[in-house]
């Protein structure tokens, strides 16, 4: 049975059910793949955490089966050209994406400016309860990532980029912008809506609150190189760089304990950072009208 564009014309409502339960099934399957790997290779009384090389492998599964497989499937069965739905047809344009790499260090201080206010972040006293599972929540993450990065050497750099920068940027993005923007597209025409919308889930996604904001505007700022390019290749690129930065400058042990790298800005530097972070964002905003408008003519 060919279930390509099977399902094309579908309400929204109907397709973000497919992609759930594609969801649910790709992430079950990389569950216990990943799972089994860790049994067969430690023992079934085995604990992840003290084996981030089995961590790699697990998230670098799950983000196959949890973000890309669900994408392309979505695509297949919901339209008659899977690779124009998710606008992977179009090639690159080098000096574009040069302009892209350098937008995203023109943006990376107002991203960790957002991140210190979010981490400010408290709520009312009869919320502690969901303040304490949020905190908790980031606390798990910020602890796998530092087990992931805790490692020296080449080659563990090497495996970090390729599943927290490469990976995760394509499969993501293939997500998030590939495909949840294009269904939310079915319910409104207004491309604001689209893309905020996706950068709420994207965001939301993470479960990780007290980075909620920055990520909020990653995500924005992705969804909108997509729409001005209509090339997925695009958002990845700006994806891979923010990622592959955060893993260099983490892997680093004299690097990753300054403030720049680590987003820890103290009182101290606090207004002179806001001051970088304000002509750095004004400098982002005048390049990304030139971006903005030399993707839309090679559209």
């Amino acid at each position: 049975m060919n279930l390509k564009g099977f399902y094309a014309g579908k309400p929204a409502l109907f397709q973000i059910f497919l992609l759930l339960l594609f969801m649910l099934a790709g992430g079950f399957i990389s569950s216990v793949l990943g799972m089994g790997v860790l049994f067969l290779t430690h023992g079934v009384k085995a604990d992840i955490y003290q084996y981030p090389g089995i961590m790699r492998t697990l998230q670098f599964l799950s983000s196959i089966g949890m973000f890309l497989f669900p994408a392309i499937a979505v695509a297949w069965t919901c339209s008659n050209k899977p690779s124009g739905y998710l606008s992977i047809k179009k090639t690159p344009n080098v000096r574009i994406m040069l302009l892209i790499l350098i937008s995203m260090y023109l943006f990376s201080p107002t991203i960790t400016l957002t991140g210190v206010l979010n981490k400010q972040m408290e709520l009312p006293s009869i919320l502690a309860p969901i303040e304490n599972w949020m905190r908790t929540q980031e606390d798990a993450a910020e602890r796998m990532t530092e087990l992931l990065l805790s490692e020296g050497g080449i080659l563990t750099l090497l495996s970090n980029l390729i599943v927290i920068a490469v990976t995760a940027a394509i499969t993501e993005e293939f997500l998030f912008r590939g495909t949840i923007q294009r269904i939310i597209g079915k319910w409104t025409p207004n491309h604001h809506i689209i893309i905020w919308s996706a950068a709420f889930i994207f965001s939301a996604f993470h479960m990780q609150f007290f980075g909620f904001i920055p990520r909020l505007l990653l995500g924005a700022y992705f969804g909108y190189l997509l729409y001005w390019s209509k090339c997925i290749w695009i958002p990845v690129f700006a994806h891979f760089v923010n990622n592959a930065t955060a893993v260099i400058g983490m892997s680093n042990s004299r690097w990753k304990n300054l403030e720049l790298v680590s987003g820890d800005i103290s009182d101290a530097h606090l207004l002179s950072f806001a001051s970088m972070a304000f002509v750095t964002l004004i400098s982002f905003i005048i390049l990304n009208k030139y971006i903005r408008k030399e993707l839309i003519k090679d559209n």
